[in-house]
């Protein structure tokens, strides 16, 4: 089984929402938010407690196939509720501070050692 790890992200300087992402590595959430935005300019927060992302009251089913003109992720989307540690992102009460995400390499350079050592991508001899 894969476990994944809940991200915050937001935008360094104005701390606008980007997004939450799961992802198993600080390498794979580097590449989802450079799909977004540049990384560089963002920094991130683990959600380290339970969270949940609710529909409260009658919304529409998921995972069942749609049609094109299926108005279902609309509702969806508009009567979510962040629940337990998404709230408390959301609403700054959360223990653990932000982190500055690793600069993206220039062309024929390689990851920052940072990246590389918090996606165990280093050994002790700083090889792997």
């Amino acid at each position: 089984m894969l476990l994944l790890n809940l991200f915050a992200i937001r935008r360094l300087d104005t701390k606008e929402a980007v997004g939450l992402y799961w992802a198993p590595d600080l390498e794979t959430l580097w590449w989802m938010v450079e799909a977004i935005v540049d990384p560089d300019d963002c920094e991130y927060c683990v959600v380290d407690a339970p969270a949940a992302i609710t529909w409260p009251g009658e919304v529409p089913a998921i995972g069942v196939e749609r049609g094109e003109d299926d108005k279902s992720i609309e509702a969806l989307s508009r009567d979510v509720s962040f629940e337990f540690a998404l709230s408390d992102v959301l609403h700054c009460e959360i223990i653990k501070g932000w982190i500055q995400m690793p600069s993206a390499p220039e062309p024929g350079e390689e990851y920052p050692e940072i990246l590389r050592e918090l996606c165990g991508k280093v050994g002790d001899d700083g090889l792997r």
